[in-house]
């Protein structure tokens, strides 16, 4: 099950997100939020999936600045811009927060939960209603994390770093919700991004890049 917080001033616009997304089952909203201070404490704390985070969101300062200080305190959350209109300098300061999504108030639930979907397994999400230039923003930003090094195994989190290990041991997931202390639906998770960073579709290869790459680390020890 995908974690969600939705962030957005509007009461009934959370409220209808919080309604009509978890009705499939594969989506829990596990928290809400009214400004920016309200987000970067319910971010920090519950550490969801996927943030659902409004463009003017009250108390904000700088855009970019918000969304590069989620990102900080919660690694693992994946990052969707909401907005009312489409605009290529959101697109921008978006990105260079690290948002991984774009999405507009007006499109369809089904698109918002696609989104969901996408971003929570490693990829980014750009509304087709959007203008071609507002892709290409988000397609570069990807371009240049991947220059960074920022892709494969080199862009796991800790958490699924240990998920990964547990799996190249072949602990099942049952087993390795109760080695790491999370929930098996949180581990499905994790599996699933780290498939999606891989560009692997099962346990096994997902296994084998994980000896490779400690095959490599013996052969070439990284310099301390």
């Amino acid at each position: 099950m995908i974690r969600i917080v939705v962030a957005d001033d509007h009461e009934m616009f959370r409220e209808m997100l919080s309604i009509a997304l978890p009705r499939g089952g594969e989506f829990q909203i596990v928290g809400e939020a009214a400004d920016a201070e309200d987000v970067r404490a319910v971010t920090a704390r519950l550490r969801p999936d996927v943030l659902l985070l409004d463009y003017k969101m009250p108390l904000v300062k700088s855009f970019s600045r918000l969304v590069g200080d989620l990102r900080e305190c919660s690694e693992s959350t994946f990052v969707i811009v909401l907005s009312g209109t489409a605009s290529l300098e959101v697109a921008r300061q978006a990105t260079d927060g690290g948002a991984s999504g774009y999405i507009l108030k007006s499109t369809q639930l089904s698109a918002v939960a696609e989104a969901v979907r996408t971003v929570a397994a490693g990829g980014i999400w750009v509304d087709p209603s959007l203008p071609r230039k507002v892709f290409d923003v988000f397609q570069r930003s990807a371009h240049v994390a991947e220059g960074r090094g920022e892709s494969g195994l080199a862009s796991l989190t800790r958490r699924e770093r240990e998920v990964l290990a547990c799996v190249a041991q072949g602990i099942s997931n049952q087993e390795i919700a109760q080695r790491l202390c999370i929930s098996e639906p949180t581990v499905k998770t994790h599996l699933t991004r780290i498939f999606a960073k891989l560009s692997v579709k099962n346990r096994l290869s997902a296994a084998l890049a994980f000896y490779n790459r400690e095959r490599a680390d013996a052969v070439h020890p990284t310099a301390v």
